[in-house]
């Protein structure tokens, strides 16, 4: 059988929708007042869209900023090619960095290990990090609040390059990146961004640095430390990654805090907390009140789905509107969809417990969405345009009070009914959740004992909480009408 020739033509370079033609994305009206528009304020996905951008510079100045910083620290180090069959490969993952009113702060890129290559056994084995709890930071700042403590932020800088590699690991370094031959491997020395234990790694490295200036790790979150220092008194210690929180009575508590961790790591004092991990912290400290909401988010939402100019909305969701999967006119836009909702999402378990249910509602057509979910998600959107500042409040002198109640078969598809309880201490929510229970309630009754069953477990927790905040938290009575938890 004759064999079949292969061409010898060249094959032509792939261009992407960016880069054919960069002029048509470039922005037309400022964002936010200061920012480009978002198709130009989004993060490229890749090198070659980073290189075809007309902020290139910026990139290009924020992939050096990576590779000074991983030369000081040795991040890697020279190996021979023998261990080539082992290597994992890396590549650059960009980011924009804004505050909590969605200005840009910096440009960030980072080499980033390809995880997904790892083989448990030879580079890895455990995996698992502490995960922060949003209810833990906000009742942090109501309790700062109502007793005018001073909250301040740390920034560890380059966080996870800050512990070492708990196994042998070699790396193929994005072309350009080292001056030499390409596919050279190099011996990975730290715990790496993209790894798939960098964040035990790290974790392991922080709470040992914690636990040597004497902090005492809490049994109720793993990222909430309480330090007793010998002169400036009791400070309270929040990890959020490399995103640190110090509140206390003494000013210079909290900048002991900080010294300590600047004389290991190398960290970026923030000063008294206005911003964190996304939410905007606003203080007036003569009310002893402080508000916290996510305007940024909610105009970063807005502009990237068109609805920055619509019309306004008063409620989240229309009163008695049944979802329901019908099967007909299912939705083109499903990953557009889903990126919305998940946007939502972030919002209603931050700063926004006002959009819980709806969202919760949303949420339940993410695979298959049609055009009525897609309708009632822009509804969401029309109503936090009217509300892009609202968030939260706390400072007001009162006890720890919680509220449950519950639906009866309010999904229509799986007959399941939702739960919804909130806890306000100190005047503002600090937890709450709308969630569909397990189990089909056969009636009303059944319904409401399920979502009775589940606060108290969230309002036990949050009683050891605010033991350890020095706050006292009185017996919640049950009330008839209100289901007083």
């Amino acid at each position: 059988m004759r064999a079949l020739r292969r061409s010898k033509r060249k094959q032509a370079p792939k261009v992407t929708r960016w880069e054919s033609n960069p002029k048509a994305h470039v922005a037309v009206g400022p964002f936010s007042g200061t920012q480009y528009a978002w198709e130009l304020s989004r993060s490229p996905t890749n090198a070659n869209e980073a290189r075809g951008r007309t902020d290139w510079p910026l990139w290009r100045a924020a992939e050096k900023e990576e590779y000074l910083a991983d030369k000081k620290l040795v991040t890697w180090s020279k190996t021979n090619s023998s261990s080539n069959r082992n290597a994992i490969n890396t590549r650059y993952v960009y980011d924009i960095k804004r505050d909590s009113e969605g200005n840009v702060t910096r440009y960030m890129a980072r080499v980033v290990a390809q995880g997904f290559n790892h083989v448990p056994g030879r580079e890895l084995d455990e995996t698992w990090a502490p995960v922060p709890r949003s209810a833990t930071t906000r009742a942090l700042f109501a309790v700062a609040a109502a007793k005018d403590w001073e909250v301040h932020r740390v920034d560890v800088k380059t966080a996870f390059l800050n512990a070492k590699m708990d196994k042998e690991m070699f790396i193929k370094l994005p072309d350009g990146t080292e001056p030499g031959k390409a596919d050279e491997v190099y011996h990975l020395n730290l715990s790496f961004y993209g790894t798939n234990q960098a964040g035990r790694v790290w974790g392991i490295k922080l709470d040992k640095e914690f636990r040597a200036m004497g902090a005492v790790r809490s049994k109720v979150d793993p990222c909430f430390y309480t330090w007793s220092h010998p002169v400036h008194g009791l400070v309270y210690i929040r990890v959020y990654v490399d995103a640190l929180i110090a509140a206390g009575t003494s000013l210079d508590g909290v900048q002991a805090v900080r010294n300590s961790v600047s004389a290991t790591f190398d960290v970026r004092g923030m000063g008294e907390v206005e911003d964190f991990i996304g939410m905007k912290v606003v203080r007036v400290r003569a009310a002893h009140l402080l508000t916290s909401s996510n305007p940024g988010h909610v105009i970063a939402l807005l502009e990237a789905f068109g609805m920055s100019s619509s019309t306004l909305n008063k409620t989240p969701m229309v009163f008695g509107a049944k979802l329901a999967k019908t099967g007909e006119k299912v939705s083109p836009d499903a990953n557009r969809y889903a990126e919305l909702v998940g946007f939502l999402l972030y919002l209603s378990t931050t700063t926004r417990p006002d959009i819980s249910f709806a969202v919760g509602a949303l949420s339940l057509y993410m695979a298959c969405p049609e055009e009525d979910h897609m309708r009632a998600a822009k509804a969401m959107l029309r109503h936090l345009r009217g509300a892009t500042r609202l968030g939260v409040a706390y400072g007001a002198d009162k006890p720890l009070q919680g509220y449950v109640d519950a639906d009866w078969a309010g999904d229509v598809d799986a007959r399941r009914s939702t739960t919804g309880f909130i806890f306000t201490p100190h005047g503002g929510p600090v937890s709450w959740r709308s969630k569909s229970q397990l189990t089909v309630a056969t009636s009303t009754a059944e319904a409401e004992y399920v979502a009775a069953a589940m606060a108290p477990k969230e309002a036990l927790w949050l009683r050891k909480l605010y033991r350890i905040l020095a706050s006292t938290a009185a017996p919640l009575p049950c009330g008839k009408t209100t289901r007083r938890a």
